[in-house]
C-alpha cells in the first residue's frame, strides 16, 4: 500500500496541464487508500484472468446477456512506481544515460491499460470480483503516445493512472497518463498514451466478445467519447496521397535529378542520405520470460525492443543524444509466439530540423514454413517465411545536431514510407511542439 505521505507529496504540484481535459483530474490528486504498488496491478490482473472460467457462460448467454453501460470514472485506477524506496526497481529501470528507460515505462503503460480494460468489465468493478462474460482483452494498437519535454528522475516515485474513456461493441480506448514530482514538489505530467484494446472469446480468438458500454456525465466526457469514437470510424482506412504530397515528391526528384549532368539520375547533396542506407535491424529468439497471461509475447515487450532500436537508429543517424516526443499508429497485427524468431527493422523516413521520424516493422519467421524451406535448400536466410506483426512510428528530437541530415526515399515503397513519416512528424510538431 502507499503512505499517505507519498500521496500527500503529489498533491503539492498545481500545474495540472491545461491542454488535458479534467475528466480524472480530482482522482489524481485524492488520498485514495485503494493507491497501491504497479506490481500489484499486474499481479491482480493476472489473478483476474486465471480465476476466468470459460465454460461457465452458454452461447445464449453470451450473446443475450444484459451488460449495464458504466461510467468513465468507474474504470480508473491509479498505481505508483516505487522509484523513491526500491533500490532493486531502480536498477530495472535506470538508462544508460541515468534517466529513466522508457522501454521499462512502455511494459507498463500495456500492463495497466490491460488492467483497466478488464475493471470496466468486472463485477462491482472490482478485479476481486468474476468478469461479467469471460472474456480476453488484448491490445489491438497504440493511437498515440506523446511526451512532454520533462526528464524522469531515476530515484523518484512515478504515477500513473488511467480510465476507459470510450466503449464500443467489443473494443475500448483506454486513456494513461503517467506523473512525477520535481525538486520542488511540483507534480509534472510526462505522458499521455491512449492505447485501443479488444476483447475476445478465450477459446476462439478470432470470435469478439461484447463489452459493457460508456455513458457520459459531464461535457467533458461526452467530448472525450465523441472524439475517441470518429478515431474508431477512421480505423482501418488510410489516407490516400494528396495533390500535395504528390507535388513535394515531383519537386524533390526535380531537384536531385536538376544537380547531374546526366539525364534522369538523382544526385545527393552531402547533407542527405538514401533512406534505405538508414536501415538498422536486430533479430532474437522470443523466450518464455517475455510471455504474456495468455502465453503470447508480452505487446509491452515488443513496444519496449522497438523503442529500443529507433531510438539506437536515431542517435546513430544524428550522430549524438536524441529525445523521444511521440509514439504513433502502433499496431499489432499477429500474436507473437514463445520460440519464434523475431525481427525488427527500423527506418529513418522523414526529418524536419532537428527532428526525425522512425519506422519500426517487426516480424516472425514462421515455424512452420521453414521445413518446407529447408528441403528447398535455397541460399536464404529463410526471408520467405516471415510474415509481419506490429508497425511502430517514433517521433524523435536531436538534442545536439539542430539540423539533422535529410532523409530521401529512392524507391517507390520507401516514397510512401516517406510520406507516412512527413504527415505523421508534422502532426507531432503541430500538437506537442508548436
Amino acid at each position: 500500500m502507499i503512505s499517505r505521505q507519498i500521496i500527500l507529496k503529489f498533491r503539492t504540484g498545481n500545474n495540472f496541464p491545461k491542454f488535458f481535459t479534467p475528466i480524472f483530474q480530482n482522482r489524481l490528486f485524492s488520498t485514495d487508500p485503494a493507491d497501491s504498488l504497479v506490481d500489484k496491478m499486474v499481479s491482480s490482473t493476472f489473478s483476474h484472468v486465471a480465476r476466468c472460467q470459460p465454460d461457465s457462460f452458454s452461447t445464449q448467454e453470451k450473446m443475450s446477456k444484459v451488460l449495464a453501460p458504466r461510467t468513465i470514472d468507474h474504470s480508473y485506477r491509479k498505481f505508483v512506481i516505487p522509484l523513491s524506496t526500491d533500490t532493486n526497481k531502480q536498477k530495472e529501470y535506470l538508462s544508460a544515460a541515468g534517466s529513466v528507460r522508457l522501454g521499462k515505462i512502455l511494459e507498463d503503460l500495456d500492463h495497466m491499460a490491460v488492467h483497466v480494460a478488464y475493471v470496466h468489465n468486472s463485477d462491482g468493478g472490482s478485479l476481486d470480483e468474476p468478469m461479467t462474460l469471460p472474456r480476453t482483452i488484448v491490445t489491438a494498437s497504440v493511437k498515440r503516445i506523446d511526451l512532454n519535454k520533462v526528464d524522469i528522475h531515476p530515484s523518484r516515485d512515478i504515477i500513473i493512472d488511467g480510465q476507459v474513456t470510450y466503449a464500443g461493441t467489443s473494443s475500448m480506448q483506454v486513456c494513461l497518463r503517467l506523473f512525477q514530482n520535481d525538486e520542488s514538489e511540483n507534480l509534472n505530467h510526462l505522458l499521455k498514451a491512449e492505447f485501443i484494446m479488444v476483447s475476445r472469446d478465450p477459446l476462439d480468438g478470432t470470435k469478439s466478445v461484447r463489452v459493457h458500454g460508456l455513458t457520459a456525465r459531464t461535457p467533458d466526457e461526452a467530448e472525450t467519447m465523441h472524439k475517441a469514437k470518429e478515431h474508431f470510424r477512421r480505423l482501418g482506412s488510410p489516407g490516400q496521397p494528396t495533390m500535395e504530397e504528390f507535388r513535394v515528391i515531383h519537386d524533390m526528384y526535380n531537384e536531385l535529378v536538376g544537380r547531374s549532368m546526366v539525364h534522369d539520375v538523382a544526385v545527393l547533396s552531402e547533407s542527405e542520405m538514401w533512406m534505405h542506407k538508414t536501415n538498422l535491424s536486430v533479430t532474437e529468439i522470443c523466450f518464455p520470460e517475455y510471455q504474456n497471461m495468455y502465453g503470447k509475447i508480452f505487446g509491452g515487450f515488443l513496444m519496449r525492443k522497438a523503442l529500443e532500436l529507433a531510438h539506437t537508429n536515431a542517435k546513430l543517424y544524428c550522430k549524438g543524444r536524441v529525445a523521444i516526443r511521440s509514439m504513433d499508429q502502433i499496431e499489432f497485427k499477429k500474436p507473437v509466439e514463445i520460440g519464434h524468431v523475431l525481427h525488427f527493422d527500423s527506418f529513418v523516413t522523414y526529418t524536419d530540423g532537428k527532428y526525425i521520424q522512425v519506422k519500426v516493422a517487426a516480424s516472425i519467421s514462421d515455424q512452420h514454413k521453414l521445413p518446407e524451406l529447408a528441403k528447398l535448400n535455397h541460399p536464404t536466410l529463410g526471408e520467405e517465411a516471415r510474415v509481419n506483426t506490429n508497425v511502430f512510428n517514433f517521433t524523435m528530437e536531436s538534442m545536439d545536431n539542430p539540423d539533422v541530415l535529410r532523409v530521401v526515399p529512392k524507391h517507390y515503397v520507401h516514397t510512401t514510407s516517406y510520406l507516412e513519416g512527413r504527415r505523421l512528424l508534422n502532426n507531432t510538431l503541430k500538437r506537442i511542439v508548436n
